[in-house]
């Protein structure tokens, strides 16, 4: 039996730090089995009736910490929706509450949701799987005049009863239902895009944003019409676990992306580009997860190009390889795979330099073989053939066989695509990205490490991207000189610029430049940025500082979301 809509009726009780209520799951019956079964985590259920009331019969199996239990409803031979009364659990894993003072305004509380990869079913009992795409409606109540928000159609207006609706009638995957309730402005970046975010981070987010409509555009451009009627932006509290989330409608995005120049916007145009690739086709099992980031991650690299330029493009092309080869120095090589191998893991592992870059390497070296007007074609079709699908590797490589392999025979194999879709590492025959707009800064490296004074290089007209590719081909040894050097020169242990500030300190931990500690101490209690808060803690933890990361991540651990709370506690157990 597979649910296609869902209408979820929900009280938001700040009190409690509790969502109750109750959620009409509309399912249609594909087999002659009589049990319609639910993921759930840690969810309290009430009670399970049909639509007039008659309860029927469940029961709750435990399956693991990871899935959760299942939801196992006896429900005849003809009954086609069920009505779920339950209220959720205080260590709900797809729930952050947080108290007036973890806010930027100090004087609301706030929530907020994080659904993917399997944390939907912490807040409501449903189908949680990737290929389970549904419709749904949903009431959402708030008693203390703060403003909620979905991955639905919003509203600027504000009701008065505090009963906020919306509606979401096109298909998306479980793990792209959000939800947001806090004390939250709204600003206007185009008639089709605004932001929500609180009352004093809104005028820095509508300047840093402020170029989204050209993306949109730009974005239409390549792959057609923007196909989810509005795309609007919420800028979250610094606890977020990612720099971005692709929820349709409402895209979720971190604070640390402002920077007051730009320089990081590329992943607002992530989130968007997942409009197509990811939201309207999606990947079917987690080990599929490739087929949204790769595809993503480069449509994000020609959004860039067509909106700050090539050189833009071209640099953020390069540190992305980069972040790829420190990642295969590290990761197994049976694990450098573009599928990926979590059928018995955690879904969390998925999420890696290889379905995101090596991803995005194939799809560029694609580009590179057909050309871009035939590889533009491709792309479109590829979107247009799958649209409102969730498809795995296997559809993937069927359709390749059917497109490419017969349109383009002369200029890519079957055995060429096998290889990068099946194969381990990259290719032999790959060639990495490169800019000659990183001459200069090869350059300064070479004369550093020569021994030429930091503040003697020259750094003119420098972007945000030459920097963080200087700190990440720094020589992996460096002495307390050398790195007293950099940081007079250029301060880095001071920059208000999150990548580069964590770059920075994951080269000064390993080589034990301790100015650098109460920094990281800072850092790590007001951000809850996996992508920085993971790797520093395991910095630290390498290089012998378990007492101070022990005493940072008991300081800091009820400001982290619980979904990175759990991973966090896994690196500290061993």
């Amino acid at each position: 039996m597979k649910v296609h809509h869902m209408a979820l009726t929900l009280d938001v009780d700040f009190d409690k730090q509790q969502l109750q209520g109750s959620v009409n799951l509309l399912f249609n019956r594909i087999t002659t089995s009589t049990q319609l079964i639910l993921d759930g985590r840690r969810l309290n259920i009430a009670s399970i009736t049909d639509t007039s009331g008659r309860q029927l019969e469940f029961t709750q199996q435990h399956v693991n910490e990871l899935q959760g239990e299942m939801i196992i409803i006896e429900v005849g031979s003809e009954l086609t929706e069920v009505v779920v009364n339950y209220y959720t659990s205080k260590d709900a894993q797809g729930l952050q509450w947080l108290t007036p003072a973890q806010t930027l305004g100090k004087q609301s509380p706030y929530l907020f949701s994080q659904s993917q990869p399997v944390n939907a079913r912490s807040w409501i009992p449903l189908q949680d799987t990737p290929k389970a795409r549904i419709t749904f409606s949903a009431s959402i109540k708030v008693n203390n005049g703060l403003r909620a928000v979905m991955s639905a159609a919003n509203s600027a207006e504000m009701p008065r009863d505090g009963l906020f609706n919306f509606e979401m009638e096109k298909p998306i995957p479980t793990h792209l239902l959000a939800l947001a309730v806090g004390d939250l402005a709204y600003g206007e970046v185009s008639e089709r895009c605004a932001i929500y975010t609180e009352p004093a981070m809104l005028e820095k987010a509508l300047k840093e944003f402020e170029d989204t409509e050209s993306m949109i555009v730009a974005a239409e451009s390549l792959l057609g019409p923007y196909p989810w009627g509005r795309y609007d932006m919420i800028v979250l509290p610094p606890s977020f676990p990612f720099g971005g989330m692709e929820n349709p409608r409402l895209a979720f995005i971190t604070p640390t992306l402002i920077a007051g120049d730009k320089s990081l916007v590329s992943t607002v145009a992530h989130e968007l580009a997942h409009s197509w690739t990811g939201n309207l086709v999606s990947n079917a099992t987690w080990r599929d997860l490739w087929l949204n980031e790769g595809f993503t991650t480069y449509f994000t690299n020609r959004l860039v190009e067509k909106i700050y330029g090539k050189e833009q493009a071209e640099l953020e092309w390069v540190i992305e390889y980069g972040r790829l080869q420190e990642e295969m120095q590290s990761m197994p090589l049976a694990s450098q795979t573009l599928p990926a191998n979590v059928q018995d893991q955690d879904a969390n592992d998925s999420f890696n330099r290889f379905t995101y870059d090596k991803a995005s390497m194939f799809v560029h070296e694609l580009e590179s073989r057909l050309g871009r007007e035939a590889f533009d074609k491709f792309l479109f079709d590829y979107v247009e053939h799958f649209k409102f699908e969730a498809i795995t590797t296997e559809d993937f490589v069927k359709y390749a066989k059917q497109t490419l392999l017969t349109q383009h025979s002369s200029v890519i194999s079957e055995s060429e695509l096998m290889i990068w879709v099946y194969g381990e590492g990259l290719p032999e025959w790959f060639i990495g990205p490169t800019s000659t707009s990183l001459d200069k800064v090869k350059f300064a490296l070479k004369q550093f490490g020569e021994g030429v004074n930091a503040a003697k290089l020259n750094v003119t007209n420098w972007r945000v991207h030459h920097w963080q590719y200087f700190i990440t081909q720094l020589p992996f040894t460096l002495s307390q000189v050398q790195l007293k050097d950099l940081d007079m020169a250029f301060d880095f242990t001071n920059s208000q610029n999150a990548e580069l500030a964590c770059d920075w300190f994951r080269v000064a931990i390993k080589n034990q430049y301790e100015i650098v500690l109460p920094k990281v101490a800072e850092f790590l209690t007001n951000i809850g940025r996996a992508k920085f808060v993971k790797p520093l803690y395991s910095e630290l933890l390498i290089a012998g500082y378990r007492t101070q990361a022990t005493t940072i991540f008991e300081q800091a651990r009820a400001g982290y979301h619980p979904s990175l709370q759990v991973q966090l506690d896994l690196i500290f157990k061993d």
